[in-house]
C-alpha cells in the first residue's frame, strides 16, 4: 500500500512540536507502508533527509515559488497556496496509485484537487479555534485585536465551508475529539496523541545543591510560548526571588523573539537554540509552563515529564495530557496560585521527587510514541485490499 504524506514544513525532531509529531508519524508509517513525503522546503531539510531516507519510498522538498509576498497580501482565505507545491502534489496524485493521502494540518487542504477520489486522512494537530480565541482574549491593543478578529473569521469560514470529505480526522486528545464530533458528527475521528521518546529522554538526578533553577522550554518565537515566557519572567519570577534570591530562570529554545531576548539579565538566561535539550532538563529544579494561550498538546511538557521533572502548569498548558493535579503535576490558573505552587516545590525535595517519578511513570505508561501511534496501524490496515476467501 502506498501513502502520500503532505507536510507544511520539514518533519524534524528539532524544530517544534508539530515538526516532531510529523517526524514520528513519517517514521511509523514509513516502516509499515510505502510512503512518499512531499514537503514545503524549509529549515532542517538535511537532518530530516538523513534520518528519514531509509523509511520513505521517496522524499520531495519543494522550494517556495515566486510571488509569495504578493500571494499572502491578496489571499482571501487563511492559508497560502503556493502554485509550485500545488503542481508537485497534483503530479504525484495523477501519476501514482495511492491508497490514501495524509494531510498535515488544515493548511495543506487547499492543495488537494477538487473531487479527489482517494481516502483523505487529516491530522489537525490542534482541532478547532480554541487557540485563536484564547489569543484574542489575551491580546492588548486595538489594531492587534482587529487583526486577530479578521484572522479568526477567515479560519472559521474555511473550517465551515472548505473542508473536503475525509476518511478520518486525527486529533491529539479526547477533548479535541469531542469538539470535532460536536461540529462534524458524521465524520470518523481518531485520537492519536502527541508522545515522547522515553528511551531518548530519561530522568536525571534532581539537583539537591546549588541555586534552584526554574526551566521553561520551547520555540521562543511561537506566540503562545512568548506569552508564557513573558508572564513567567515578569509576573512569577520576581515573586519567587523574594524567597529564593539566588534562583535562576532559564528560557531554553530556538528563535527567541525580541521581547524574549530582552528578558536576559540578572538571574534570567535566554539560550536560543541548543543542540540537546536533555542536559537542560536534567539541570532544572522545577519546570514551569504558565500557558493561557495556544491549544493542543505541548510536546515540551511531555519531554519535561519524561525527564522526571516536577511540573507546574495551567489547565490550558496540560490540555491533552491525562495528568491529575496533585498526583502527576501541580495545576494553577492565576498568578498567586502559580507562585504558591512553585514555592511549594522549591521548599520540598520529597514532593519534587514524588511528582517527578509520577510524571515519568505516566509517560512510560501512556505517552511513549510507539503506544501513541499504534492506532494508525489499525486505521491504515482498514484500507488494505481484502483478500478473497477461497471456496
Amino acid at each position: 500500500m502506498r501513502i502520500l504524506f503532505l507536510a507544511p514544513n520539514t518533519p524534524s525532531p528539532r524544530t517544534g512540536g508539530g515538526s516532531l509529531r510529523m517526524y514520528h508519524l513519517v517514521r511509523f508509517l514509513g516502516e509499515r507502508f510505502a510512503l512518499d513525503l512531499v514537503v514545503s522546503a524549509g529549515e532542517g531539510r538535511d537532518e530530516a533527509e538523513s534520518k528519514l531516507r531509509n523509511v520513505c519510498a521517496s522524499m520531495e522538498y519543494v522550494p517556495p515559488g515566486p510571488g509569495g509576498t504578493l500571494r499572502r497580501l491578496l489571499r482571501v482565505g487563511p492559508y497560502e497556496k503556493d502554485p509550485t507545491l500545488a503542481a508537485v502534489i497534483r503530479r504525484r496524485l495523477e501519476t501514482q496509485a495511492y491508497a490514501a493521502v495524509q494531510v498535515e494540518k488544515p493548511a495543506m487542504l487547499p492543495y488537494l484537487p477538487a473531487g479527489l477520489q482517494i481516502p483523505i486522512i487529516l491530522d489537525t494537530w490542534a482541532y478547532g479555534l480554541a487557540g485563536p480565541l484564547r489569543a484574542l482574549r489575551h491580546e492588548a491593543g486595538i489594531l492587534t485585536r482587529a487583526r486577530n478578529v479578521l484572522s479568526l473569521a477567515r479560519f472559521a469560514a474555511f473550517d465551515a465551508l472548505c473542508w473536503p470529505d475525509t476518511y478520518c480526522i486525527l486529533v491529539v486528545s479526547e477533548e479535541d475529539k469531542l469538539r470535532c464530533l460536536k461540529e462534524r458528527p458524521e465524520r470518523k475521528v481518531l485520537v492519536v496523541p502527541n508522545g515522547v521518546d522515553c528511551a531518548a529522554v530519561t530522568p536525571g538526578r534532581l539537583p539537591a545543591d546549588g541555586p534552584p533553577v526554574i526551566l521553561f522550554t520551547g520555540d521562543m518565537g511561537f506566540a503562545p510560548n512568548v506569552d508564557a515566557a513573558m508572564f513567567l519572567a515578569a509576573r512569577l519570577f520576581p515573586e519567587i526571588r523574594r524567597l529564593y534570591p539566588d534562583a535562576e530562570l532559564r528560557l531554553v529554545g530556538r528563535n527567541p523573539e525580541h521581547r524574549v531576548r530582552g528578558l536576559s539579565g540578572p538571574g534570567i538566561t535566554v539560550t536560543g537554540e541548543v543542540p540537546d535539550m536533555v542536559p537542560h532538563l536534567h539541570a532544572a529544579t522545577v519546570y514551569v509552563a504558565p500557558h493561557f494561550t495556544g491549544a493542543g498538546t505541548r510536546t515540551k511538557l511531555l519531554e519535561a515529564m519524561a525527564a522526571g521533572l516536577p511540573i507546574v502548569t495551567t489547565s490550558v498548558g496540560i490540555e491533552g495530557i491525562d495528568a491529575k493535579h496533585g498526583q502527576d503535576v501541580l495545576l494553577a490558573d492565576d498568578q498567586p496560585s502559580l507562585v504558591e505552587a512553585v514555592l511549594r516545590l522549591l521548599g520540598d525535595t520529597a514532593e519534587r521527587t514524588r511528582l517527578g517519578v509520577a510524571a515519568r511513570r505516566l509517560m512510560e505508561d501512556r505517552y511513549d510514541w510507539a503506544r501513541c501511534l499504534a492506532p494508525l496501524e489499525t486505521l491504515y490496515a482498514g484500507l488494505l485490499p481484502r483478500k478473497g476467501v477461497p471456496c
